[in-house]
């Protein structure tokens, strides 16, 4: 979906619970929101502590059975918002951006936080740099174990440039740090509203496509690790469906990528297929898996995994299934 660059769409034709049109600040804060009632406060909190001023914050809510509504409706001074059927997250994005018309746009998911100088640190790297179409930062993954840690990116990675073929490798851009300039959307367009999960990552990397990004060595978002979020709630397969098709869009969409860039997202698109059809052999999809085992031998003849996985599907069920209870009790008693 692109984003048109005239005036007409500001004022679309939508319900609104509360908007003002006259708001107009340097900084559209979007945030989807689904069945979060109960952290919600904490991030739009997060966003009212905010040591930079100059925002407004635009929530959609996407169809929720809780109260999230009247949630916002508590924030209504500092937040416009409308309620639609649910869309998923990259339809509810998408509309939040098309009721504002900020030169900035700052990505905030309800489970996540900001800490209080994000975009402080931020809007100035923006500024001073008009080929730089998105700023992130380091972000703790907030859980138990070994899943509380921040991202630091690829190591040997530049802290700003052309970086497409480092995000393709290894997506370090964690939404809730996000920061992009609105010409950046108007060039390359919103949230591919047909992917359930990946949509954040494929928008990424085709601005990475055309645009210089950079990342912040400092800790400037908290992601939260919520039991029931919608990320959570979706199928594995689908999940992995998605993963395949958010590359595949790329693809298709990025026409200008170089050889390396087009080899380093060609890598990572290898990899999601094969999980993917690792995950339907699992499952006893064998002609599907088969189907998608070889795709990724398309893409890298020398992917030995997929390879045996390969191999595998041409062996009775029990002798896979065999394999693959052997490397499960292997990995629980290396773990013990």
């Amino acid at each position: 979906m692109g984003l048109p660059t005239s005036n007409a769409w500001k004022h679309s034709t939508y319900e609104t619970v509360h908007n003002d049109p006259q708001i107009r600040r340097e900084v559209a804060i979007i945030l989807p929101c689904y069945n979060v009632e109960a952290c919600l406060p904490r991030a739009l909190d997060s966003v009212l502590a905010q040591t930079y001023t100059d925002f407004h914050t635009y929530a959609v809510d996407d169809g929720s059975l809780d109260g999230t509504a009247r949630v916002l409706a508590a924030y209504r001074a500092r937040c416009s918002f409308v309620s639609q059927p649910h869309a998923g997250p990259g339809a509810a994005r998408n509309r939040a951006i098309q009721m504002s018309d900020s030169p900035f746009v700052a990505f905030l998911d309800a489970d996540d936080e900001w800490l209080p100088e994000k975009l402080q640190r931020q809007i100035p790297r923006l500024k001073e740099d008009p080929d730089l179409g998105l700023v992130c930062s380091l972000c703790w993954l907030s859980g138990s174990g070994k899943q509380s840690r921040s991202n630091s990116g690829v190591p040997g990675m530049s802290a700003s440039g052309r970086l497409f073929q480092n995000l393709a490798r290894d997506c370090f851009v964690f939404t809730p740090t996000v920061v992009v300039r609105r010409r950046c959307l108007e060039d390359v367009g919103l949230f591919n509203e047909a992917l359930a999960v990946s949509e954040d990552f494929n928008l990424w990397l085709r601005i990475a496509s055309r645009w210089k990004i950079a990342v912040l060595p400092e800790l400037l978002a908290i992601n939260h690790r919520r039991a029931g979020s919608l990320s959570e709630a979706i199928a594995p397969e689908e999940r992995l469906r998605n993963g395949v098709e958010s590359l595949k869009d790329v693809e298709s969409r990025c026409q200008g990528l170089s050889p390396a860039e087009r080899r380093a997202l060609h890598h990572t698109l290898a990899q999601r297929i094969y999980f993917y059809g690792s995950f339907l052999l699992t499952t006893g999809e064998v002609d599907a898996s088969r189907r998608k085992l070889r795709s990724v031998l398309t893409l890298r003849p020398l992917h030995w995994r997929a390879l045996v996985k390969l191999v595998l599907t041409f062996l009775p069920r029990t002798v896979y299934e065999f394999f693959g209870g052997l490397r499960t009790r292997l990995v629980w008693n290396a773990d013990h």
